[in-house]
C-alpha cells in the first residue's frame, strides 16, 4: 500500500514539473546538447545515478527534459545506465559497513525493508524487487545480504531496470509533448503490472 502511494505521490510531482517546465525557455539547453551531446549525456548519467545514492532525491522530474532533448530510446537507455550505475554504488557502500548508510538514507527503511527480503534470495528475486520497488533502498538493503554475490546482483538488477525506463521515458515524453491520453495509459499500465507482479511474488514467497 505504501508503495503505491509512493508510486502516486511520485508521478503527481513528475506531471507537476511537465506542466511547469512547458511555460520555460529552454532553447539554450538544446542548444548545448546539440554541441556537446556527450558531455549532456554524461551529466544526466551522473546526476541519475546520484539521485540513487543520495537519498531523497529523485531523477523522475528530469526524465521529460531527457526525452525531449536525447528522443525516447536514448533517453530511456542512458536512464538505465544512471539507475544501473547508482544500484552499483548503493550496493557496495552498504557492503563497507551498516555505518556508512548512515551517511545517505534511514537505517530504519533499511531495516524495514531488509525483514521483507529473504535471506536466500536469487537471480529472479533481484529482478522481481527493481521491478516493484524503488532503486535506492532496495540496493542498499541487498548489500547487506552476504551471501549475495556482485556479479548476480548487477545482472539481475539491469534486467529488472530496463522494462521500465523505456516505460518512464516513453511516458515523459509524452508529458513533454502534452499528449496526456498516451501519458496516462503508461502510467497505469505501468502500476497495474506493478501491483500484479508484487502480489505474485508476495504469494510465491
Amino acid at each position: 500500500m505504501k508503495a503505491n502511494i509512493l508510486i502516486v505521490i511520485v508521478l503527481s510531482a513528475l506531471v507537476a514539473l511537465g506542466i511547469w517546465q512547458w511555460e520555460w525557455d529552454m532553447s539554450w539547453i538544446e542548444s548545448w546538447i546539440g554541441l556537446h551531446p556527450v558531455l549532456g549525456a554524461g551529466i544526466y548519467i551522473v546526476l541519475v545515478a546520484a539521485s540513487v545514492v543520495l537519498l531523497p532525491f529523485s531523477s523522475l522530474p528530469l526524465l521529460p527534459f531527457a526525452t525531449q532533448y536525447f528522443g525516447t530510446v536514448v533517453a530511456a537507455l542512458l536512464s538505465a545506465a544512471g539507475w544501473w550505475v547508482g544500484c552499483l554504488i548503493a550496493f557496495q557502500i552498504a557492503r563497507l559497513g551498516r555505518r556508512h548508510l548512515e551517511r545517505f538514507t534511514s537505517l530504519e527503511a533499511i531495516d524495514r525493508l531488509e525483514g521483507k527480503v529473504p535471506a536466500d534470495i536469487g537471480f529472479g528475486g533481484i529482478v522481481v524487487l527493481r521491478m516493484i520497488l524503488p532503486v535506492d533502498v532496495v540496493s542498499f538493503a541487498l548489500g547487506l545480504l552476504k551471501q549475495l554475490r556482485f556479479r548476480t546482483y548487477a545482472v539481475a538488477s539491469i534486467i529488472g531496470i530496463l522494462p521500465f525506463s523505456f516505460v518512464l521515458s516513453y511516458a515523459g515524453g509524452k508529458l513533454g509533448d502534452r499528449q496526456f491520453l498516451p501519458f496516462a495509459l503508461a502510467v497505469v499500465g505501468m502500476v497495474v503490472v506493478i501491483v500484479v507482479i508484487r502480489r505474485l511474488w508476495m504469494r510465491h514467497r
